[in-house]
């Protein structure tokens, strides 16, 4: 059997799968690796000893296209051939997505797969094309064209909900989260989420828990990122209590996010989790012990040494909220050791920083930090500038962190 023949015999595979809308083997034979491919190349190659009948064919029909161009892809694939390999998969996916358009549910899976190797094959062209010192914009590009296929599944009007190609619609949404993500453009992000709230969809609940917790992760990190803490801890939360217990990568992302929250509402980690998830431990266990030590000194410096790693995390601002918690219980350090008076002079508070190796604060700012706490509730009384104290409330001056920060919600 000639080269030209046996890529024949495999178009009329894909034909065949198309006709009989065989969903499951369709998506598989259609990734860019498959063992499916990976043998119809090898026959191609053993027969001809080139690959002239893969270049010289032309597709007649989008689903022919379709596995003329995937084959192509694959060739330029496993020769390391990023550019043009994404170039042929792109082809390859704009011809599925005309057939996609008279398919209905079954069409999901096989679509999903083409859109998983379109992101790879997207961001692997972009690192060869900027080490070649030249425009990287695959990733982009890529990003658009599976945006059609989303938008293709959100607004479809199949009448029959159990075959609508809705059900392909936040799995999509959540590949386009790290497609957004990864280029920063967090108002396509929220541009996304409005549009699926307005959408005719089926209920986040009836989708796949897999969709489900992916979908809330990115929502709830959307929210963290815009300082929405009680919306970004609802979806955080959810995710966590709903990963698969053995996906240790993603309880680890999720975490990463969700422990600063709760530090914010005085809830620390437990040595239990941070012993299951060290690098949770690595990022936030010294932040936290020093927050409840009241150790501000060892505090700032954790702060400063794991800055870079903070920032790159969005976390940064979050966790220096806490830093009023460790400045609430080096106050009461400072109360316990004067004996509990009701009257905190100034003074008594500056040299208490001092003595926990913050320098030489001015009273100024002592008062300031004062105020602050007073403001917050973490201490309950009023201050006399004129007497240069804090004049404290005989009945719990330190209230309980939690019940502080629980009645600001």
């Amino acid at each position: 059997m000639s080269g030209a023949d046996r890529l024949s015999q495999a178009a009329f595979k894909f034909k065949a799968l198309h006709n009989a809308k065989n969903s499951a083997e369709f998506a598989q034979i259609i990734k860019i690796d498959s063992q499916y491919t990976t043998t119809v190349l090898r026959d191609v190659w053993n027969a001809d000893g080139n690959w002239n009948a893969l270049l010289t064919q032309q597709g007649t029909t989008a689903i022919s296209e379709l596995s003329l161009m995937h084959f192509r892809a694959s060739v330029e694939f496993c020769q390391g051939n990023f550019v043009e390999a994404y170039a042929c998969q792109l082809s390859s996916y704009q011809a599925f997505l005309r057939a996609f358009s008279n398919m209905d549910r079954w069409g999901v899976h096989p679509l999903l797969a083409m859109c998983k190797d379109l992101y790879l094959l997207a961001c692997r062209a972009d690192y060869q094309l900027t080490r070649t010192e030249q425009p990287a914009s695959k990733l982009e590009e890529a990003t658009r064209a599976i945006n059609q296929g989303f938008s293709m599944c959100m607004t479809d009007r199949e009448p029959l909900l159990n075959i609508s190609r809705k059900w392909g619609t936040y799995h999509l949404a959540n590949l386009l989260f790290a497609l957004y993500l990864r280029q920063k453009a967090f108002n396509m992000c929220n541009s996304m989420i409005r549009a699926i709230k307005t959408s005719e969809l089926p209920s986040l609940d009836q989708f796949p828990m897999g969709d489900q917790v992916t979908f809330r992760y990115y929502r709830g990190l959307l929210a963290f990122q815009g300082e929405q803490l009680a919306a970004a801890k609802r979806d955080m939360v959810f995710a966590l209590e709903h990963c698969h217990r053995d996906a240790y990568r993603n309880r680890t992302r999720i975490l990463m996010r969700l422990t600063p929250i709760m530090m914010i509402e005085g809830s620390m980690p437990q040595s239990r989790l941070l012993r299951r998830y060290p690098p949770i431990n690595e990022l936030y266990g010294g932040l936290a012990r020093a927050a409840m030590l009241g150790d501000l000194c060892q505090f700032d410096a954790i702060m400063q040494d794991k800055e870079q790693l903070l920032v790159s995390l969005g976390t940064y601002t979050a966790v220096e909220h806490v830093r009023r918690i460790a400045v609430r219980q080096l106050l009461y350090k400072i109360y316990l050791i004067d004996g509990k008076s009701s009257r905190l002079s100034f003074q008594r508070v500056r040299a208490g920083f001092w003595i926990a190796g913050l320098g030489d604060v001015s009273v100024f700012e002592i008062e300031s930090i004062l105020a602050d706490m007073v403001s917050v509730g973490f201490i309950k009384g009023y201050l006399s500038h004129e007497h240069g104290v804090a004049v404290l409330s005989k009945q719990q001056p330190f209230p309980p962190i939690k019940s502080v920060l629980a009645a600001s919600k």
